[in-house]
């Protein structure tokens, strides 16, 4: 019978030592592809990675077989297939596939622009339509209220007595394609909302008398005492006044210099 020999426990114990990896190097075959696939077959030994520290066993533990225990991790491993990694495309494949990308981030970016443009130019459009019609309310509305003012009315007035430049004179005629002077001045006027009387001698008891270099544009201008023509006052022209009247008989509305010895009568104080 034989005796045991009592050791320490650190002497006991055996050391541990590196087994080279040689489950890895048996158990992976692989090869490269056209584009540089890698196929390969691991084998990992159960519960133990390959390339780990493989204990050896103590002196007082039980008989073992005689196949070494990496044999015997190498017959029970098991067996996983390493997944398909895609190795690095070449260096000409990944240029173009760069310019590729540049290309699509370029194109991308012009229509980003080119989006961003013409929603600009949207914006603005619609903010001058927005401003063109608030100019055009504006416009229409001081139109109506310098209508209904007193100079729109003497202007109306001055507009319908030039449409009738070249009707004839006929004396008491008061239009509509003929006139005498004071028919063309109360055609005119009456037109645009102003009541004068009938004849140039009435017309000039109706109306202030105002200094003649005071007279403003559409005033009425008057001759002798009693009072026998009148003519309606357009503009100084190299410091002669022009007016617009019908002249005489055998002669038809027109603009021109006034006559000597007039004096004016207000429309505008009316």
């Amino acid at each position: 019978m034989s005796k045991s020999v009592s050791r320490p426990a650190h002497r006991g114990t055996s050391r541990p030592f590196r087994v080279p990896n040689v489950s890895i190097a048996r158990t992976i075959a692989g090869s490269l592809s056209g584009h540089g696939k890698l196929v390969g077959r691991i084998t990992l030994a159960s519960g133990i990675a390959a390339g780990a520290l493989v204990a050896v066993p103590a002196a007082n533990a039980a008989p073992v077989s005689h196949k070494t225990s990496l044999e015997s991790a190498v017959e029970s491993a098991e067996v996983v297939e390493a997944p398909t990694l895609e190795a690095s495309a070449t260096p000409t494949a990944m240029v173009t596939d760069i310019k590729q990308l540049e290309r699509a981030v370029e194109t991308q970016q012009r229509k980003a622009e080119a989006a961003r443009k013409a929603a600009e130019a949207k914006r603005k459009a619609a903010i001058a339509a927005k401003k063109a019609a608030e100019a055009k309310r504006k416009a229409e509305a001081e139109a109506k209220a310098f209508a209904a003012s007193k100079q729109g009315k003497i202007e109306r007035a001055i507009s319908v007595a030039s449409q009738q430049i070249g009707d004839p004179y006929v004396w008491g005629a008061t239009g509509p394609s003929s006139f005498d002077c004071s028919g063309l001045t109360q055609y005119a006027f009456s037109a645009a909302g102003i009541e004068l009387p009938r004849v140039s001698r009435d017309q000039a008891a109706a109306l202030p008398t105002v200094a003649n270099d005071q007279i403003q544009r559409g005033d009425l201008m008057f001759w002798g005492s009693p009072v026998y023509h009148v003519g309606i006052f357009l503009r100084w022209e190299n410091g002669q006044a022009i007016m617009l009247h019908a002249p005489k008989p055998g002669a038809s509305v027109r603009e021109e210099a006034a006559w000597d010895g007039w004096f004016a009568g207000s429309t505008h104080q009316a």
